[in-house]
């Protein structure tokens, strides 16, 4: 009860003792004093009476909230009880994921291990016939001299296996979001120091090495890819493959099941090979190229060195990117504007963007270099870009290594 309701009643309950007192002395001729008394055990009797009954609905209030206080207080632990059962829940279905997880992960590598197991004969054999190859005296002596140090080199770093993979990225214009990285490969000898392909290319394909470091690329690309899947489906990479793996009788076959269990990774998997390579395939590689495409895996071609292309006949194969360098390209529309596609007469060249995209072809623009380029390059409609404005090839930062090292370890 409010306090100004308890002034109001003390004040009724005095003004009627006060009343009932004056008609004592009024009408019965009691005297004033006792009159008064009388009034005032009336006034306190009122009051005592007021008292209980105020005590008793205090009380009655008090245990209605008592009870709903408890009633509350009771659905609160069953919803903590509700949502600690969902935590278990999530928390045995997370572990449950990671289990999952990690068991796709060691299966794969597990695959990965087998397959490198039955290769390993025919690599070790590949690099000895390397080394009978680099000793064998068919040039002149200095220069004889000097690959023979370098394949050494290499042969050393492919035997440590002393091979890293560098990134690039390939991005979306005019957003600059990644969405594909091409890997590149770089060996290392002894010292540390980086051989480069320009540098090792030249006595890998003459000493048939180039299958060894093509098992090496193409394998971790697919376990890296695995990677980059679980954390964004939209990011993928492109994976140099030579002609001579597309060939190899030991290498491909082995390779072609890997990638059938892995057919999941199409959409984020792009084999790139280069343009005359392309142009100048044979029977087996281009049967081989198709059971990648049966897959679901596209192609790229890049080394681009002129615009005489077969749009048709790339379609058929599965080429999913064609990599024109932004030079070339800007280079041959600045010389004759309204010139046209040599195997298209009917499209100028500053239509080749929009032409290989009504084919499903996406042109990338590669080695870019500056921002004009790249505006130039949106001035055509080419909707990628590469180069080392957008990021130069760097290597796996070496915490993701660690990961992909550790999924060896448990698969051992």
């Amino acid at each position: 009860m409010s306090r100004l309701a308890e002034f109001l009643f003390f004040s009724l309950y005095a003004l009627s003792a006060l009343v009932a007192a004056l008609v004592l002395v009024r009408f019965t001729g009691m005297a004033p004093n006792s009159a008064m008394l009388f009034g005032g055990f009336g006034f306190l009797a009122a009051m005592q009476i007021h008292g209980f009954f105020a005590r008793a609905s205090t009380q009655g209030t008090l245990e209605k909230r008592v009870e709903k206080l408890r009633k509350a207080n009771l659905e609160l632990s069953h919803e903590m009880a509700a949502i600690h059962d969902d935590l278990g829940d999530i928390s045995q279905a997370i572990k449950e994921e990671a289990v999952r997880r990690n068991e796709v992960i060691v299966s794969e590598v597990q695959a990965l291990e087998s397959v490198i197991s039955k290769m390993e004969g025919t690599l070790a054999t590949r690099i000895s016939e390397a080394a009978r190859i680099a000793a064998t005296p068919t040039l002149e002596p200095s220069e004889a001299n000097d690959r023979h140090v370098l394949l050494t080199l290499v042969r050393e770093a492919l035997e440590a296996g002393r091979v890293e993979l560098h990134l690039q990225p390939i991005v979306s214009l005019p957003q600059r979001k990644i969405y594909f990285y091409e890997s590149f490969t770089r060996l290392r000898d002894q010292d540390g120091n980086v051989i480069m392909p320009a540098e090792f290319l030249k006595v890998a394909e003459p000493a048939g090495l180039m299958t060894v470091v093509d098992n090496l690329l193409l394998f971790r690309c697919v376990q890296i890819v695995r990677r980059l899947t679980e954390k964004d489906r939209q990011v993928g990479m492109v994976c140099n493959i030579s002609p001579l793996s597309l060939r190899d009788e030991v290498f491909f076959p082995q390779f072609l099941d890997f990638m059938r269990q892995n057919a999941d990774l199409a959409g984020s998997v792009v084999f790139e090979i280069g343009q005359k390579d392309f142009e100048e395939r044979g029977i087996v590689e281009a049967r081989n190229m198709a059971r990648l495409a049966d897959f679901g895996f596209r192609f790229s071609i890049d080394k681009v060195e002129n615009l005489n292309f077969d749009v048709k006949d790339m379609q058929r194969a599965g080429v999913k990117f064609f990599k024109v360098s932004g030079n070339i390209l800007l280079a041959a529309i600045n010389a004759d504007p309204d010139a046209a596609l040599p195997a298209a007469p009917d499209i100028r060249i500053c239509d080749v963007s929009r032409y290989l995209i009504s084919h499903g072809i996406e042109l990338i623009g590669e080695k870019v270099e500056d921002e004009v380029t790249v505006v130039e390059l949106l001035d055509l409609d080419i909707g990628y870009a590469q180069g080392h404005l957008f990021g130069p090839p760097s290597p796996i930062r070496e915490e993701f290594l660690a990961e992909t090292e550790e999924a060896f370890k448990i698969a051992v």
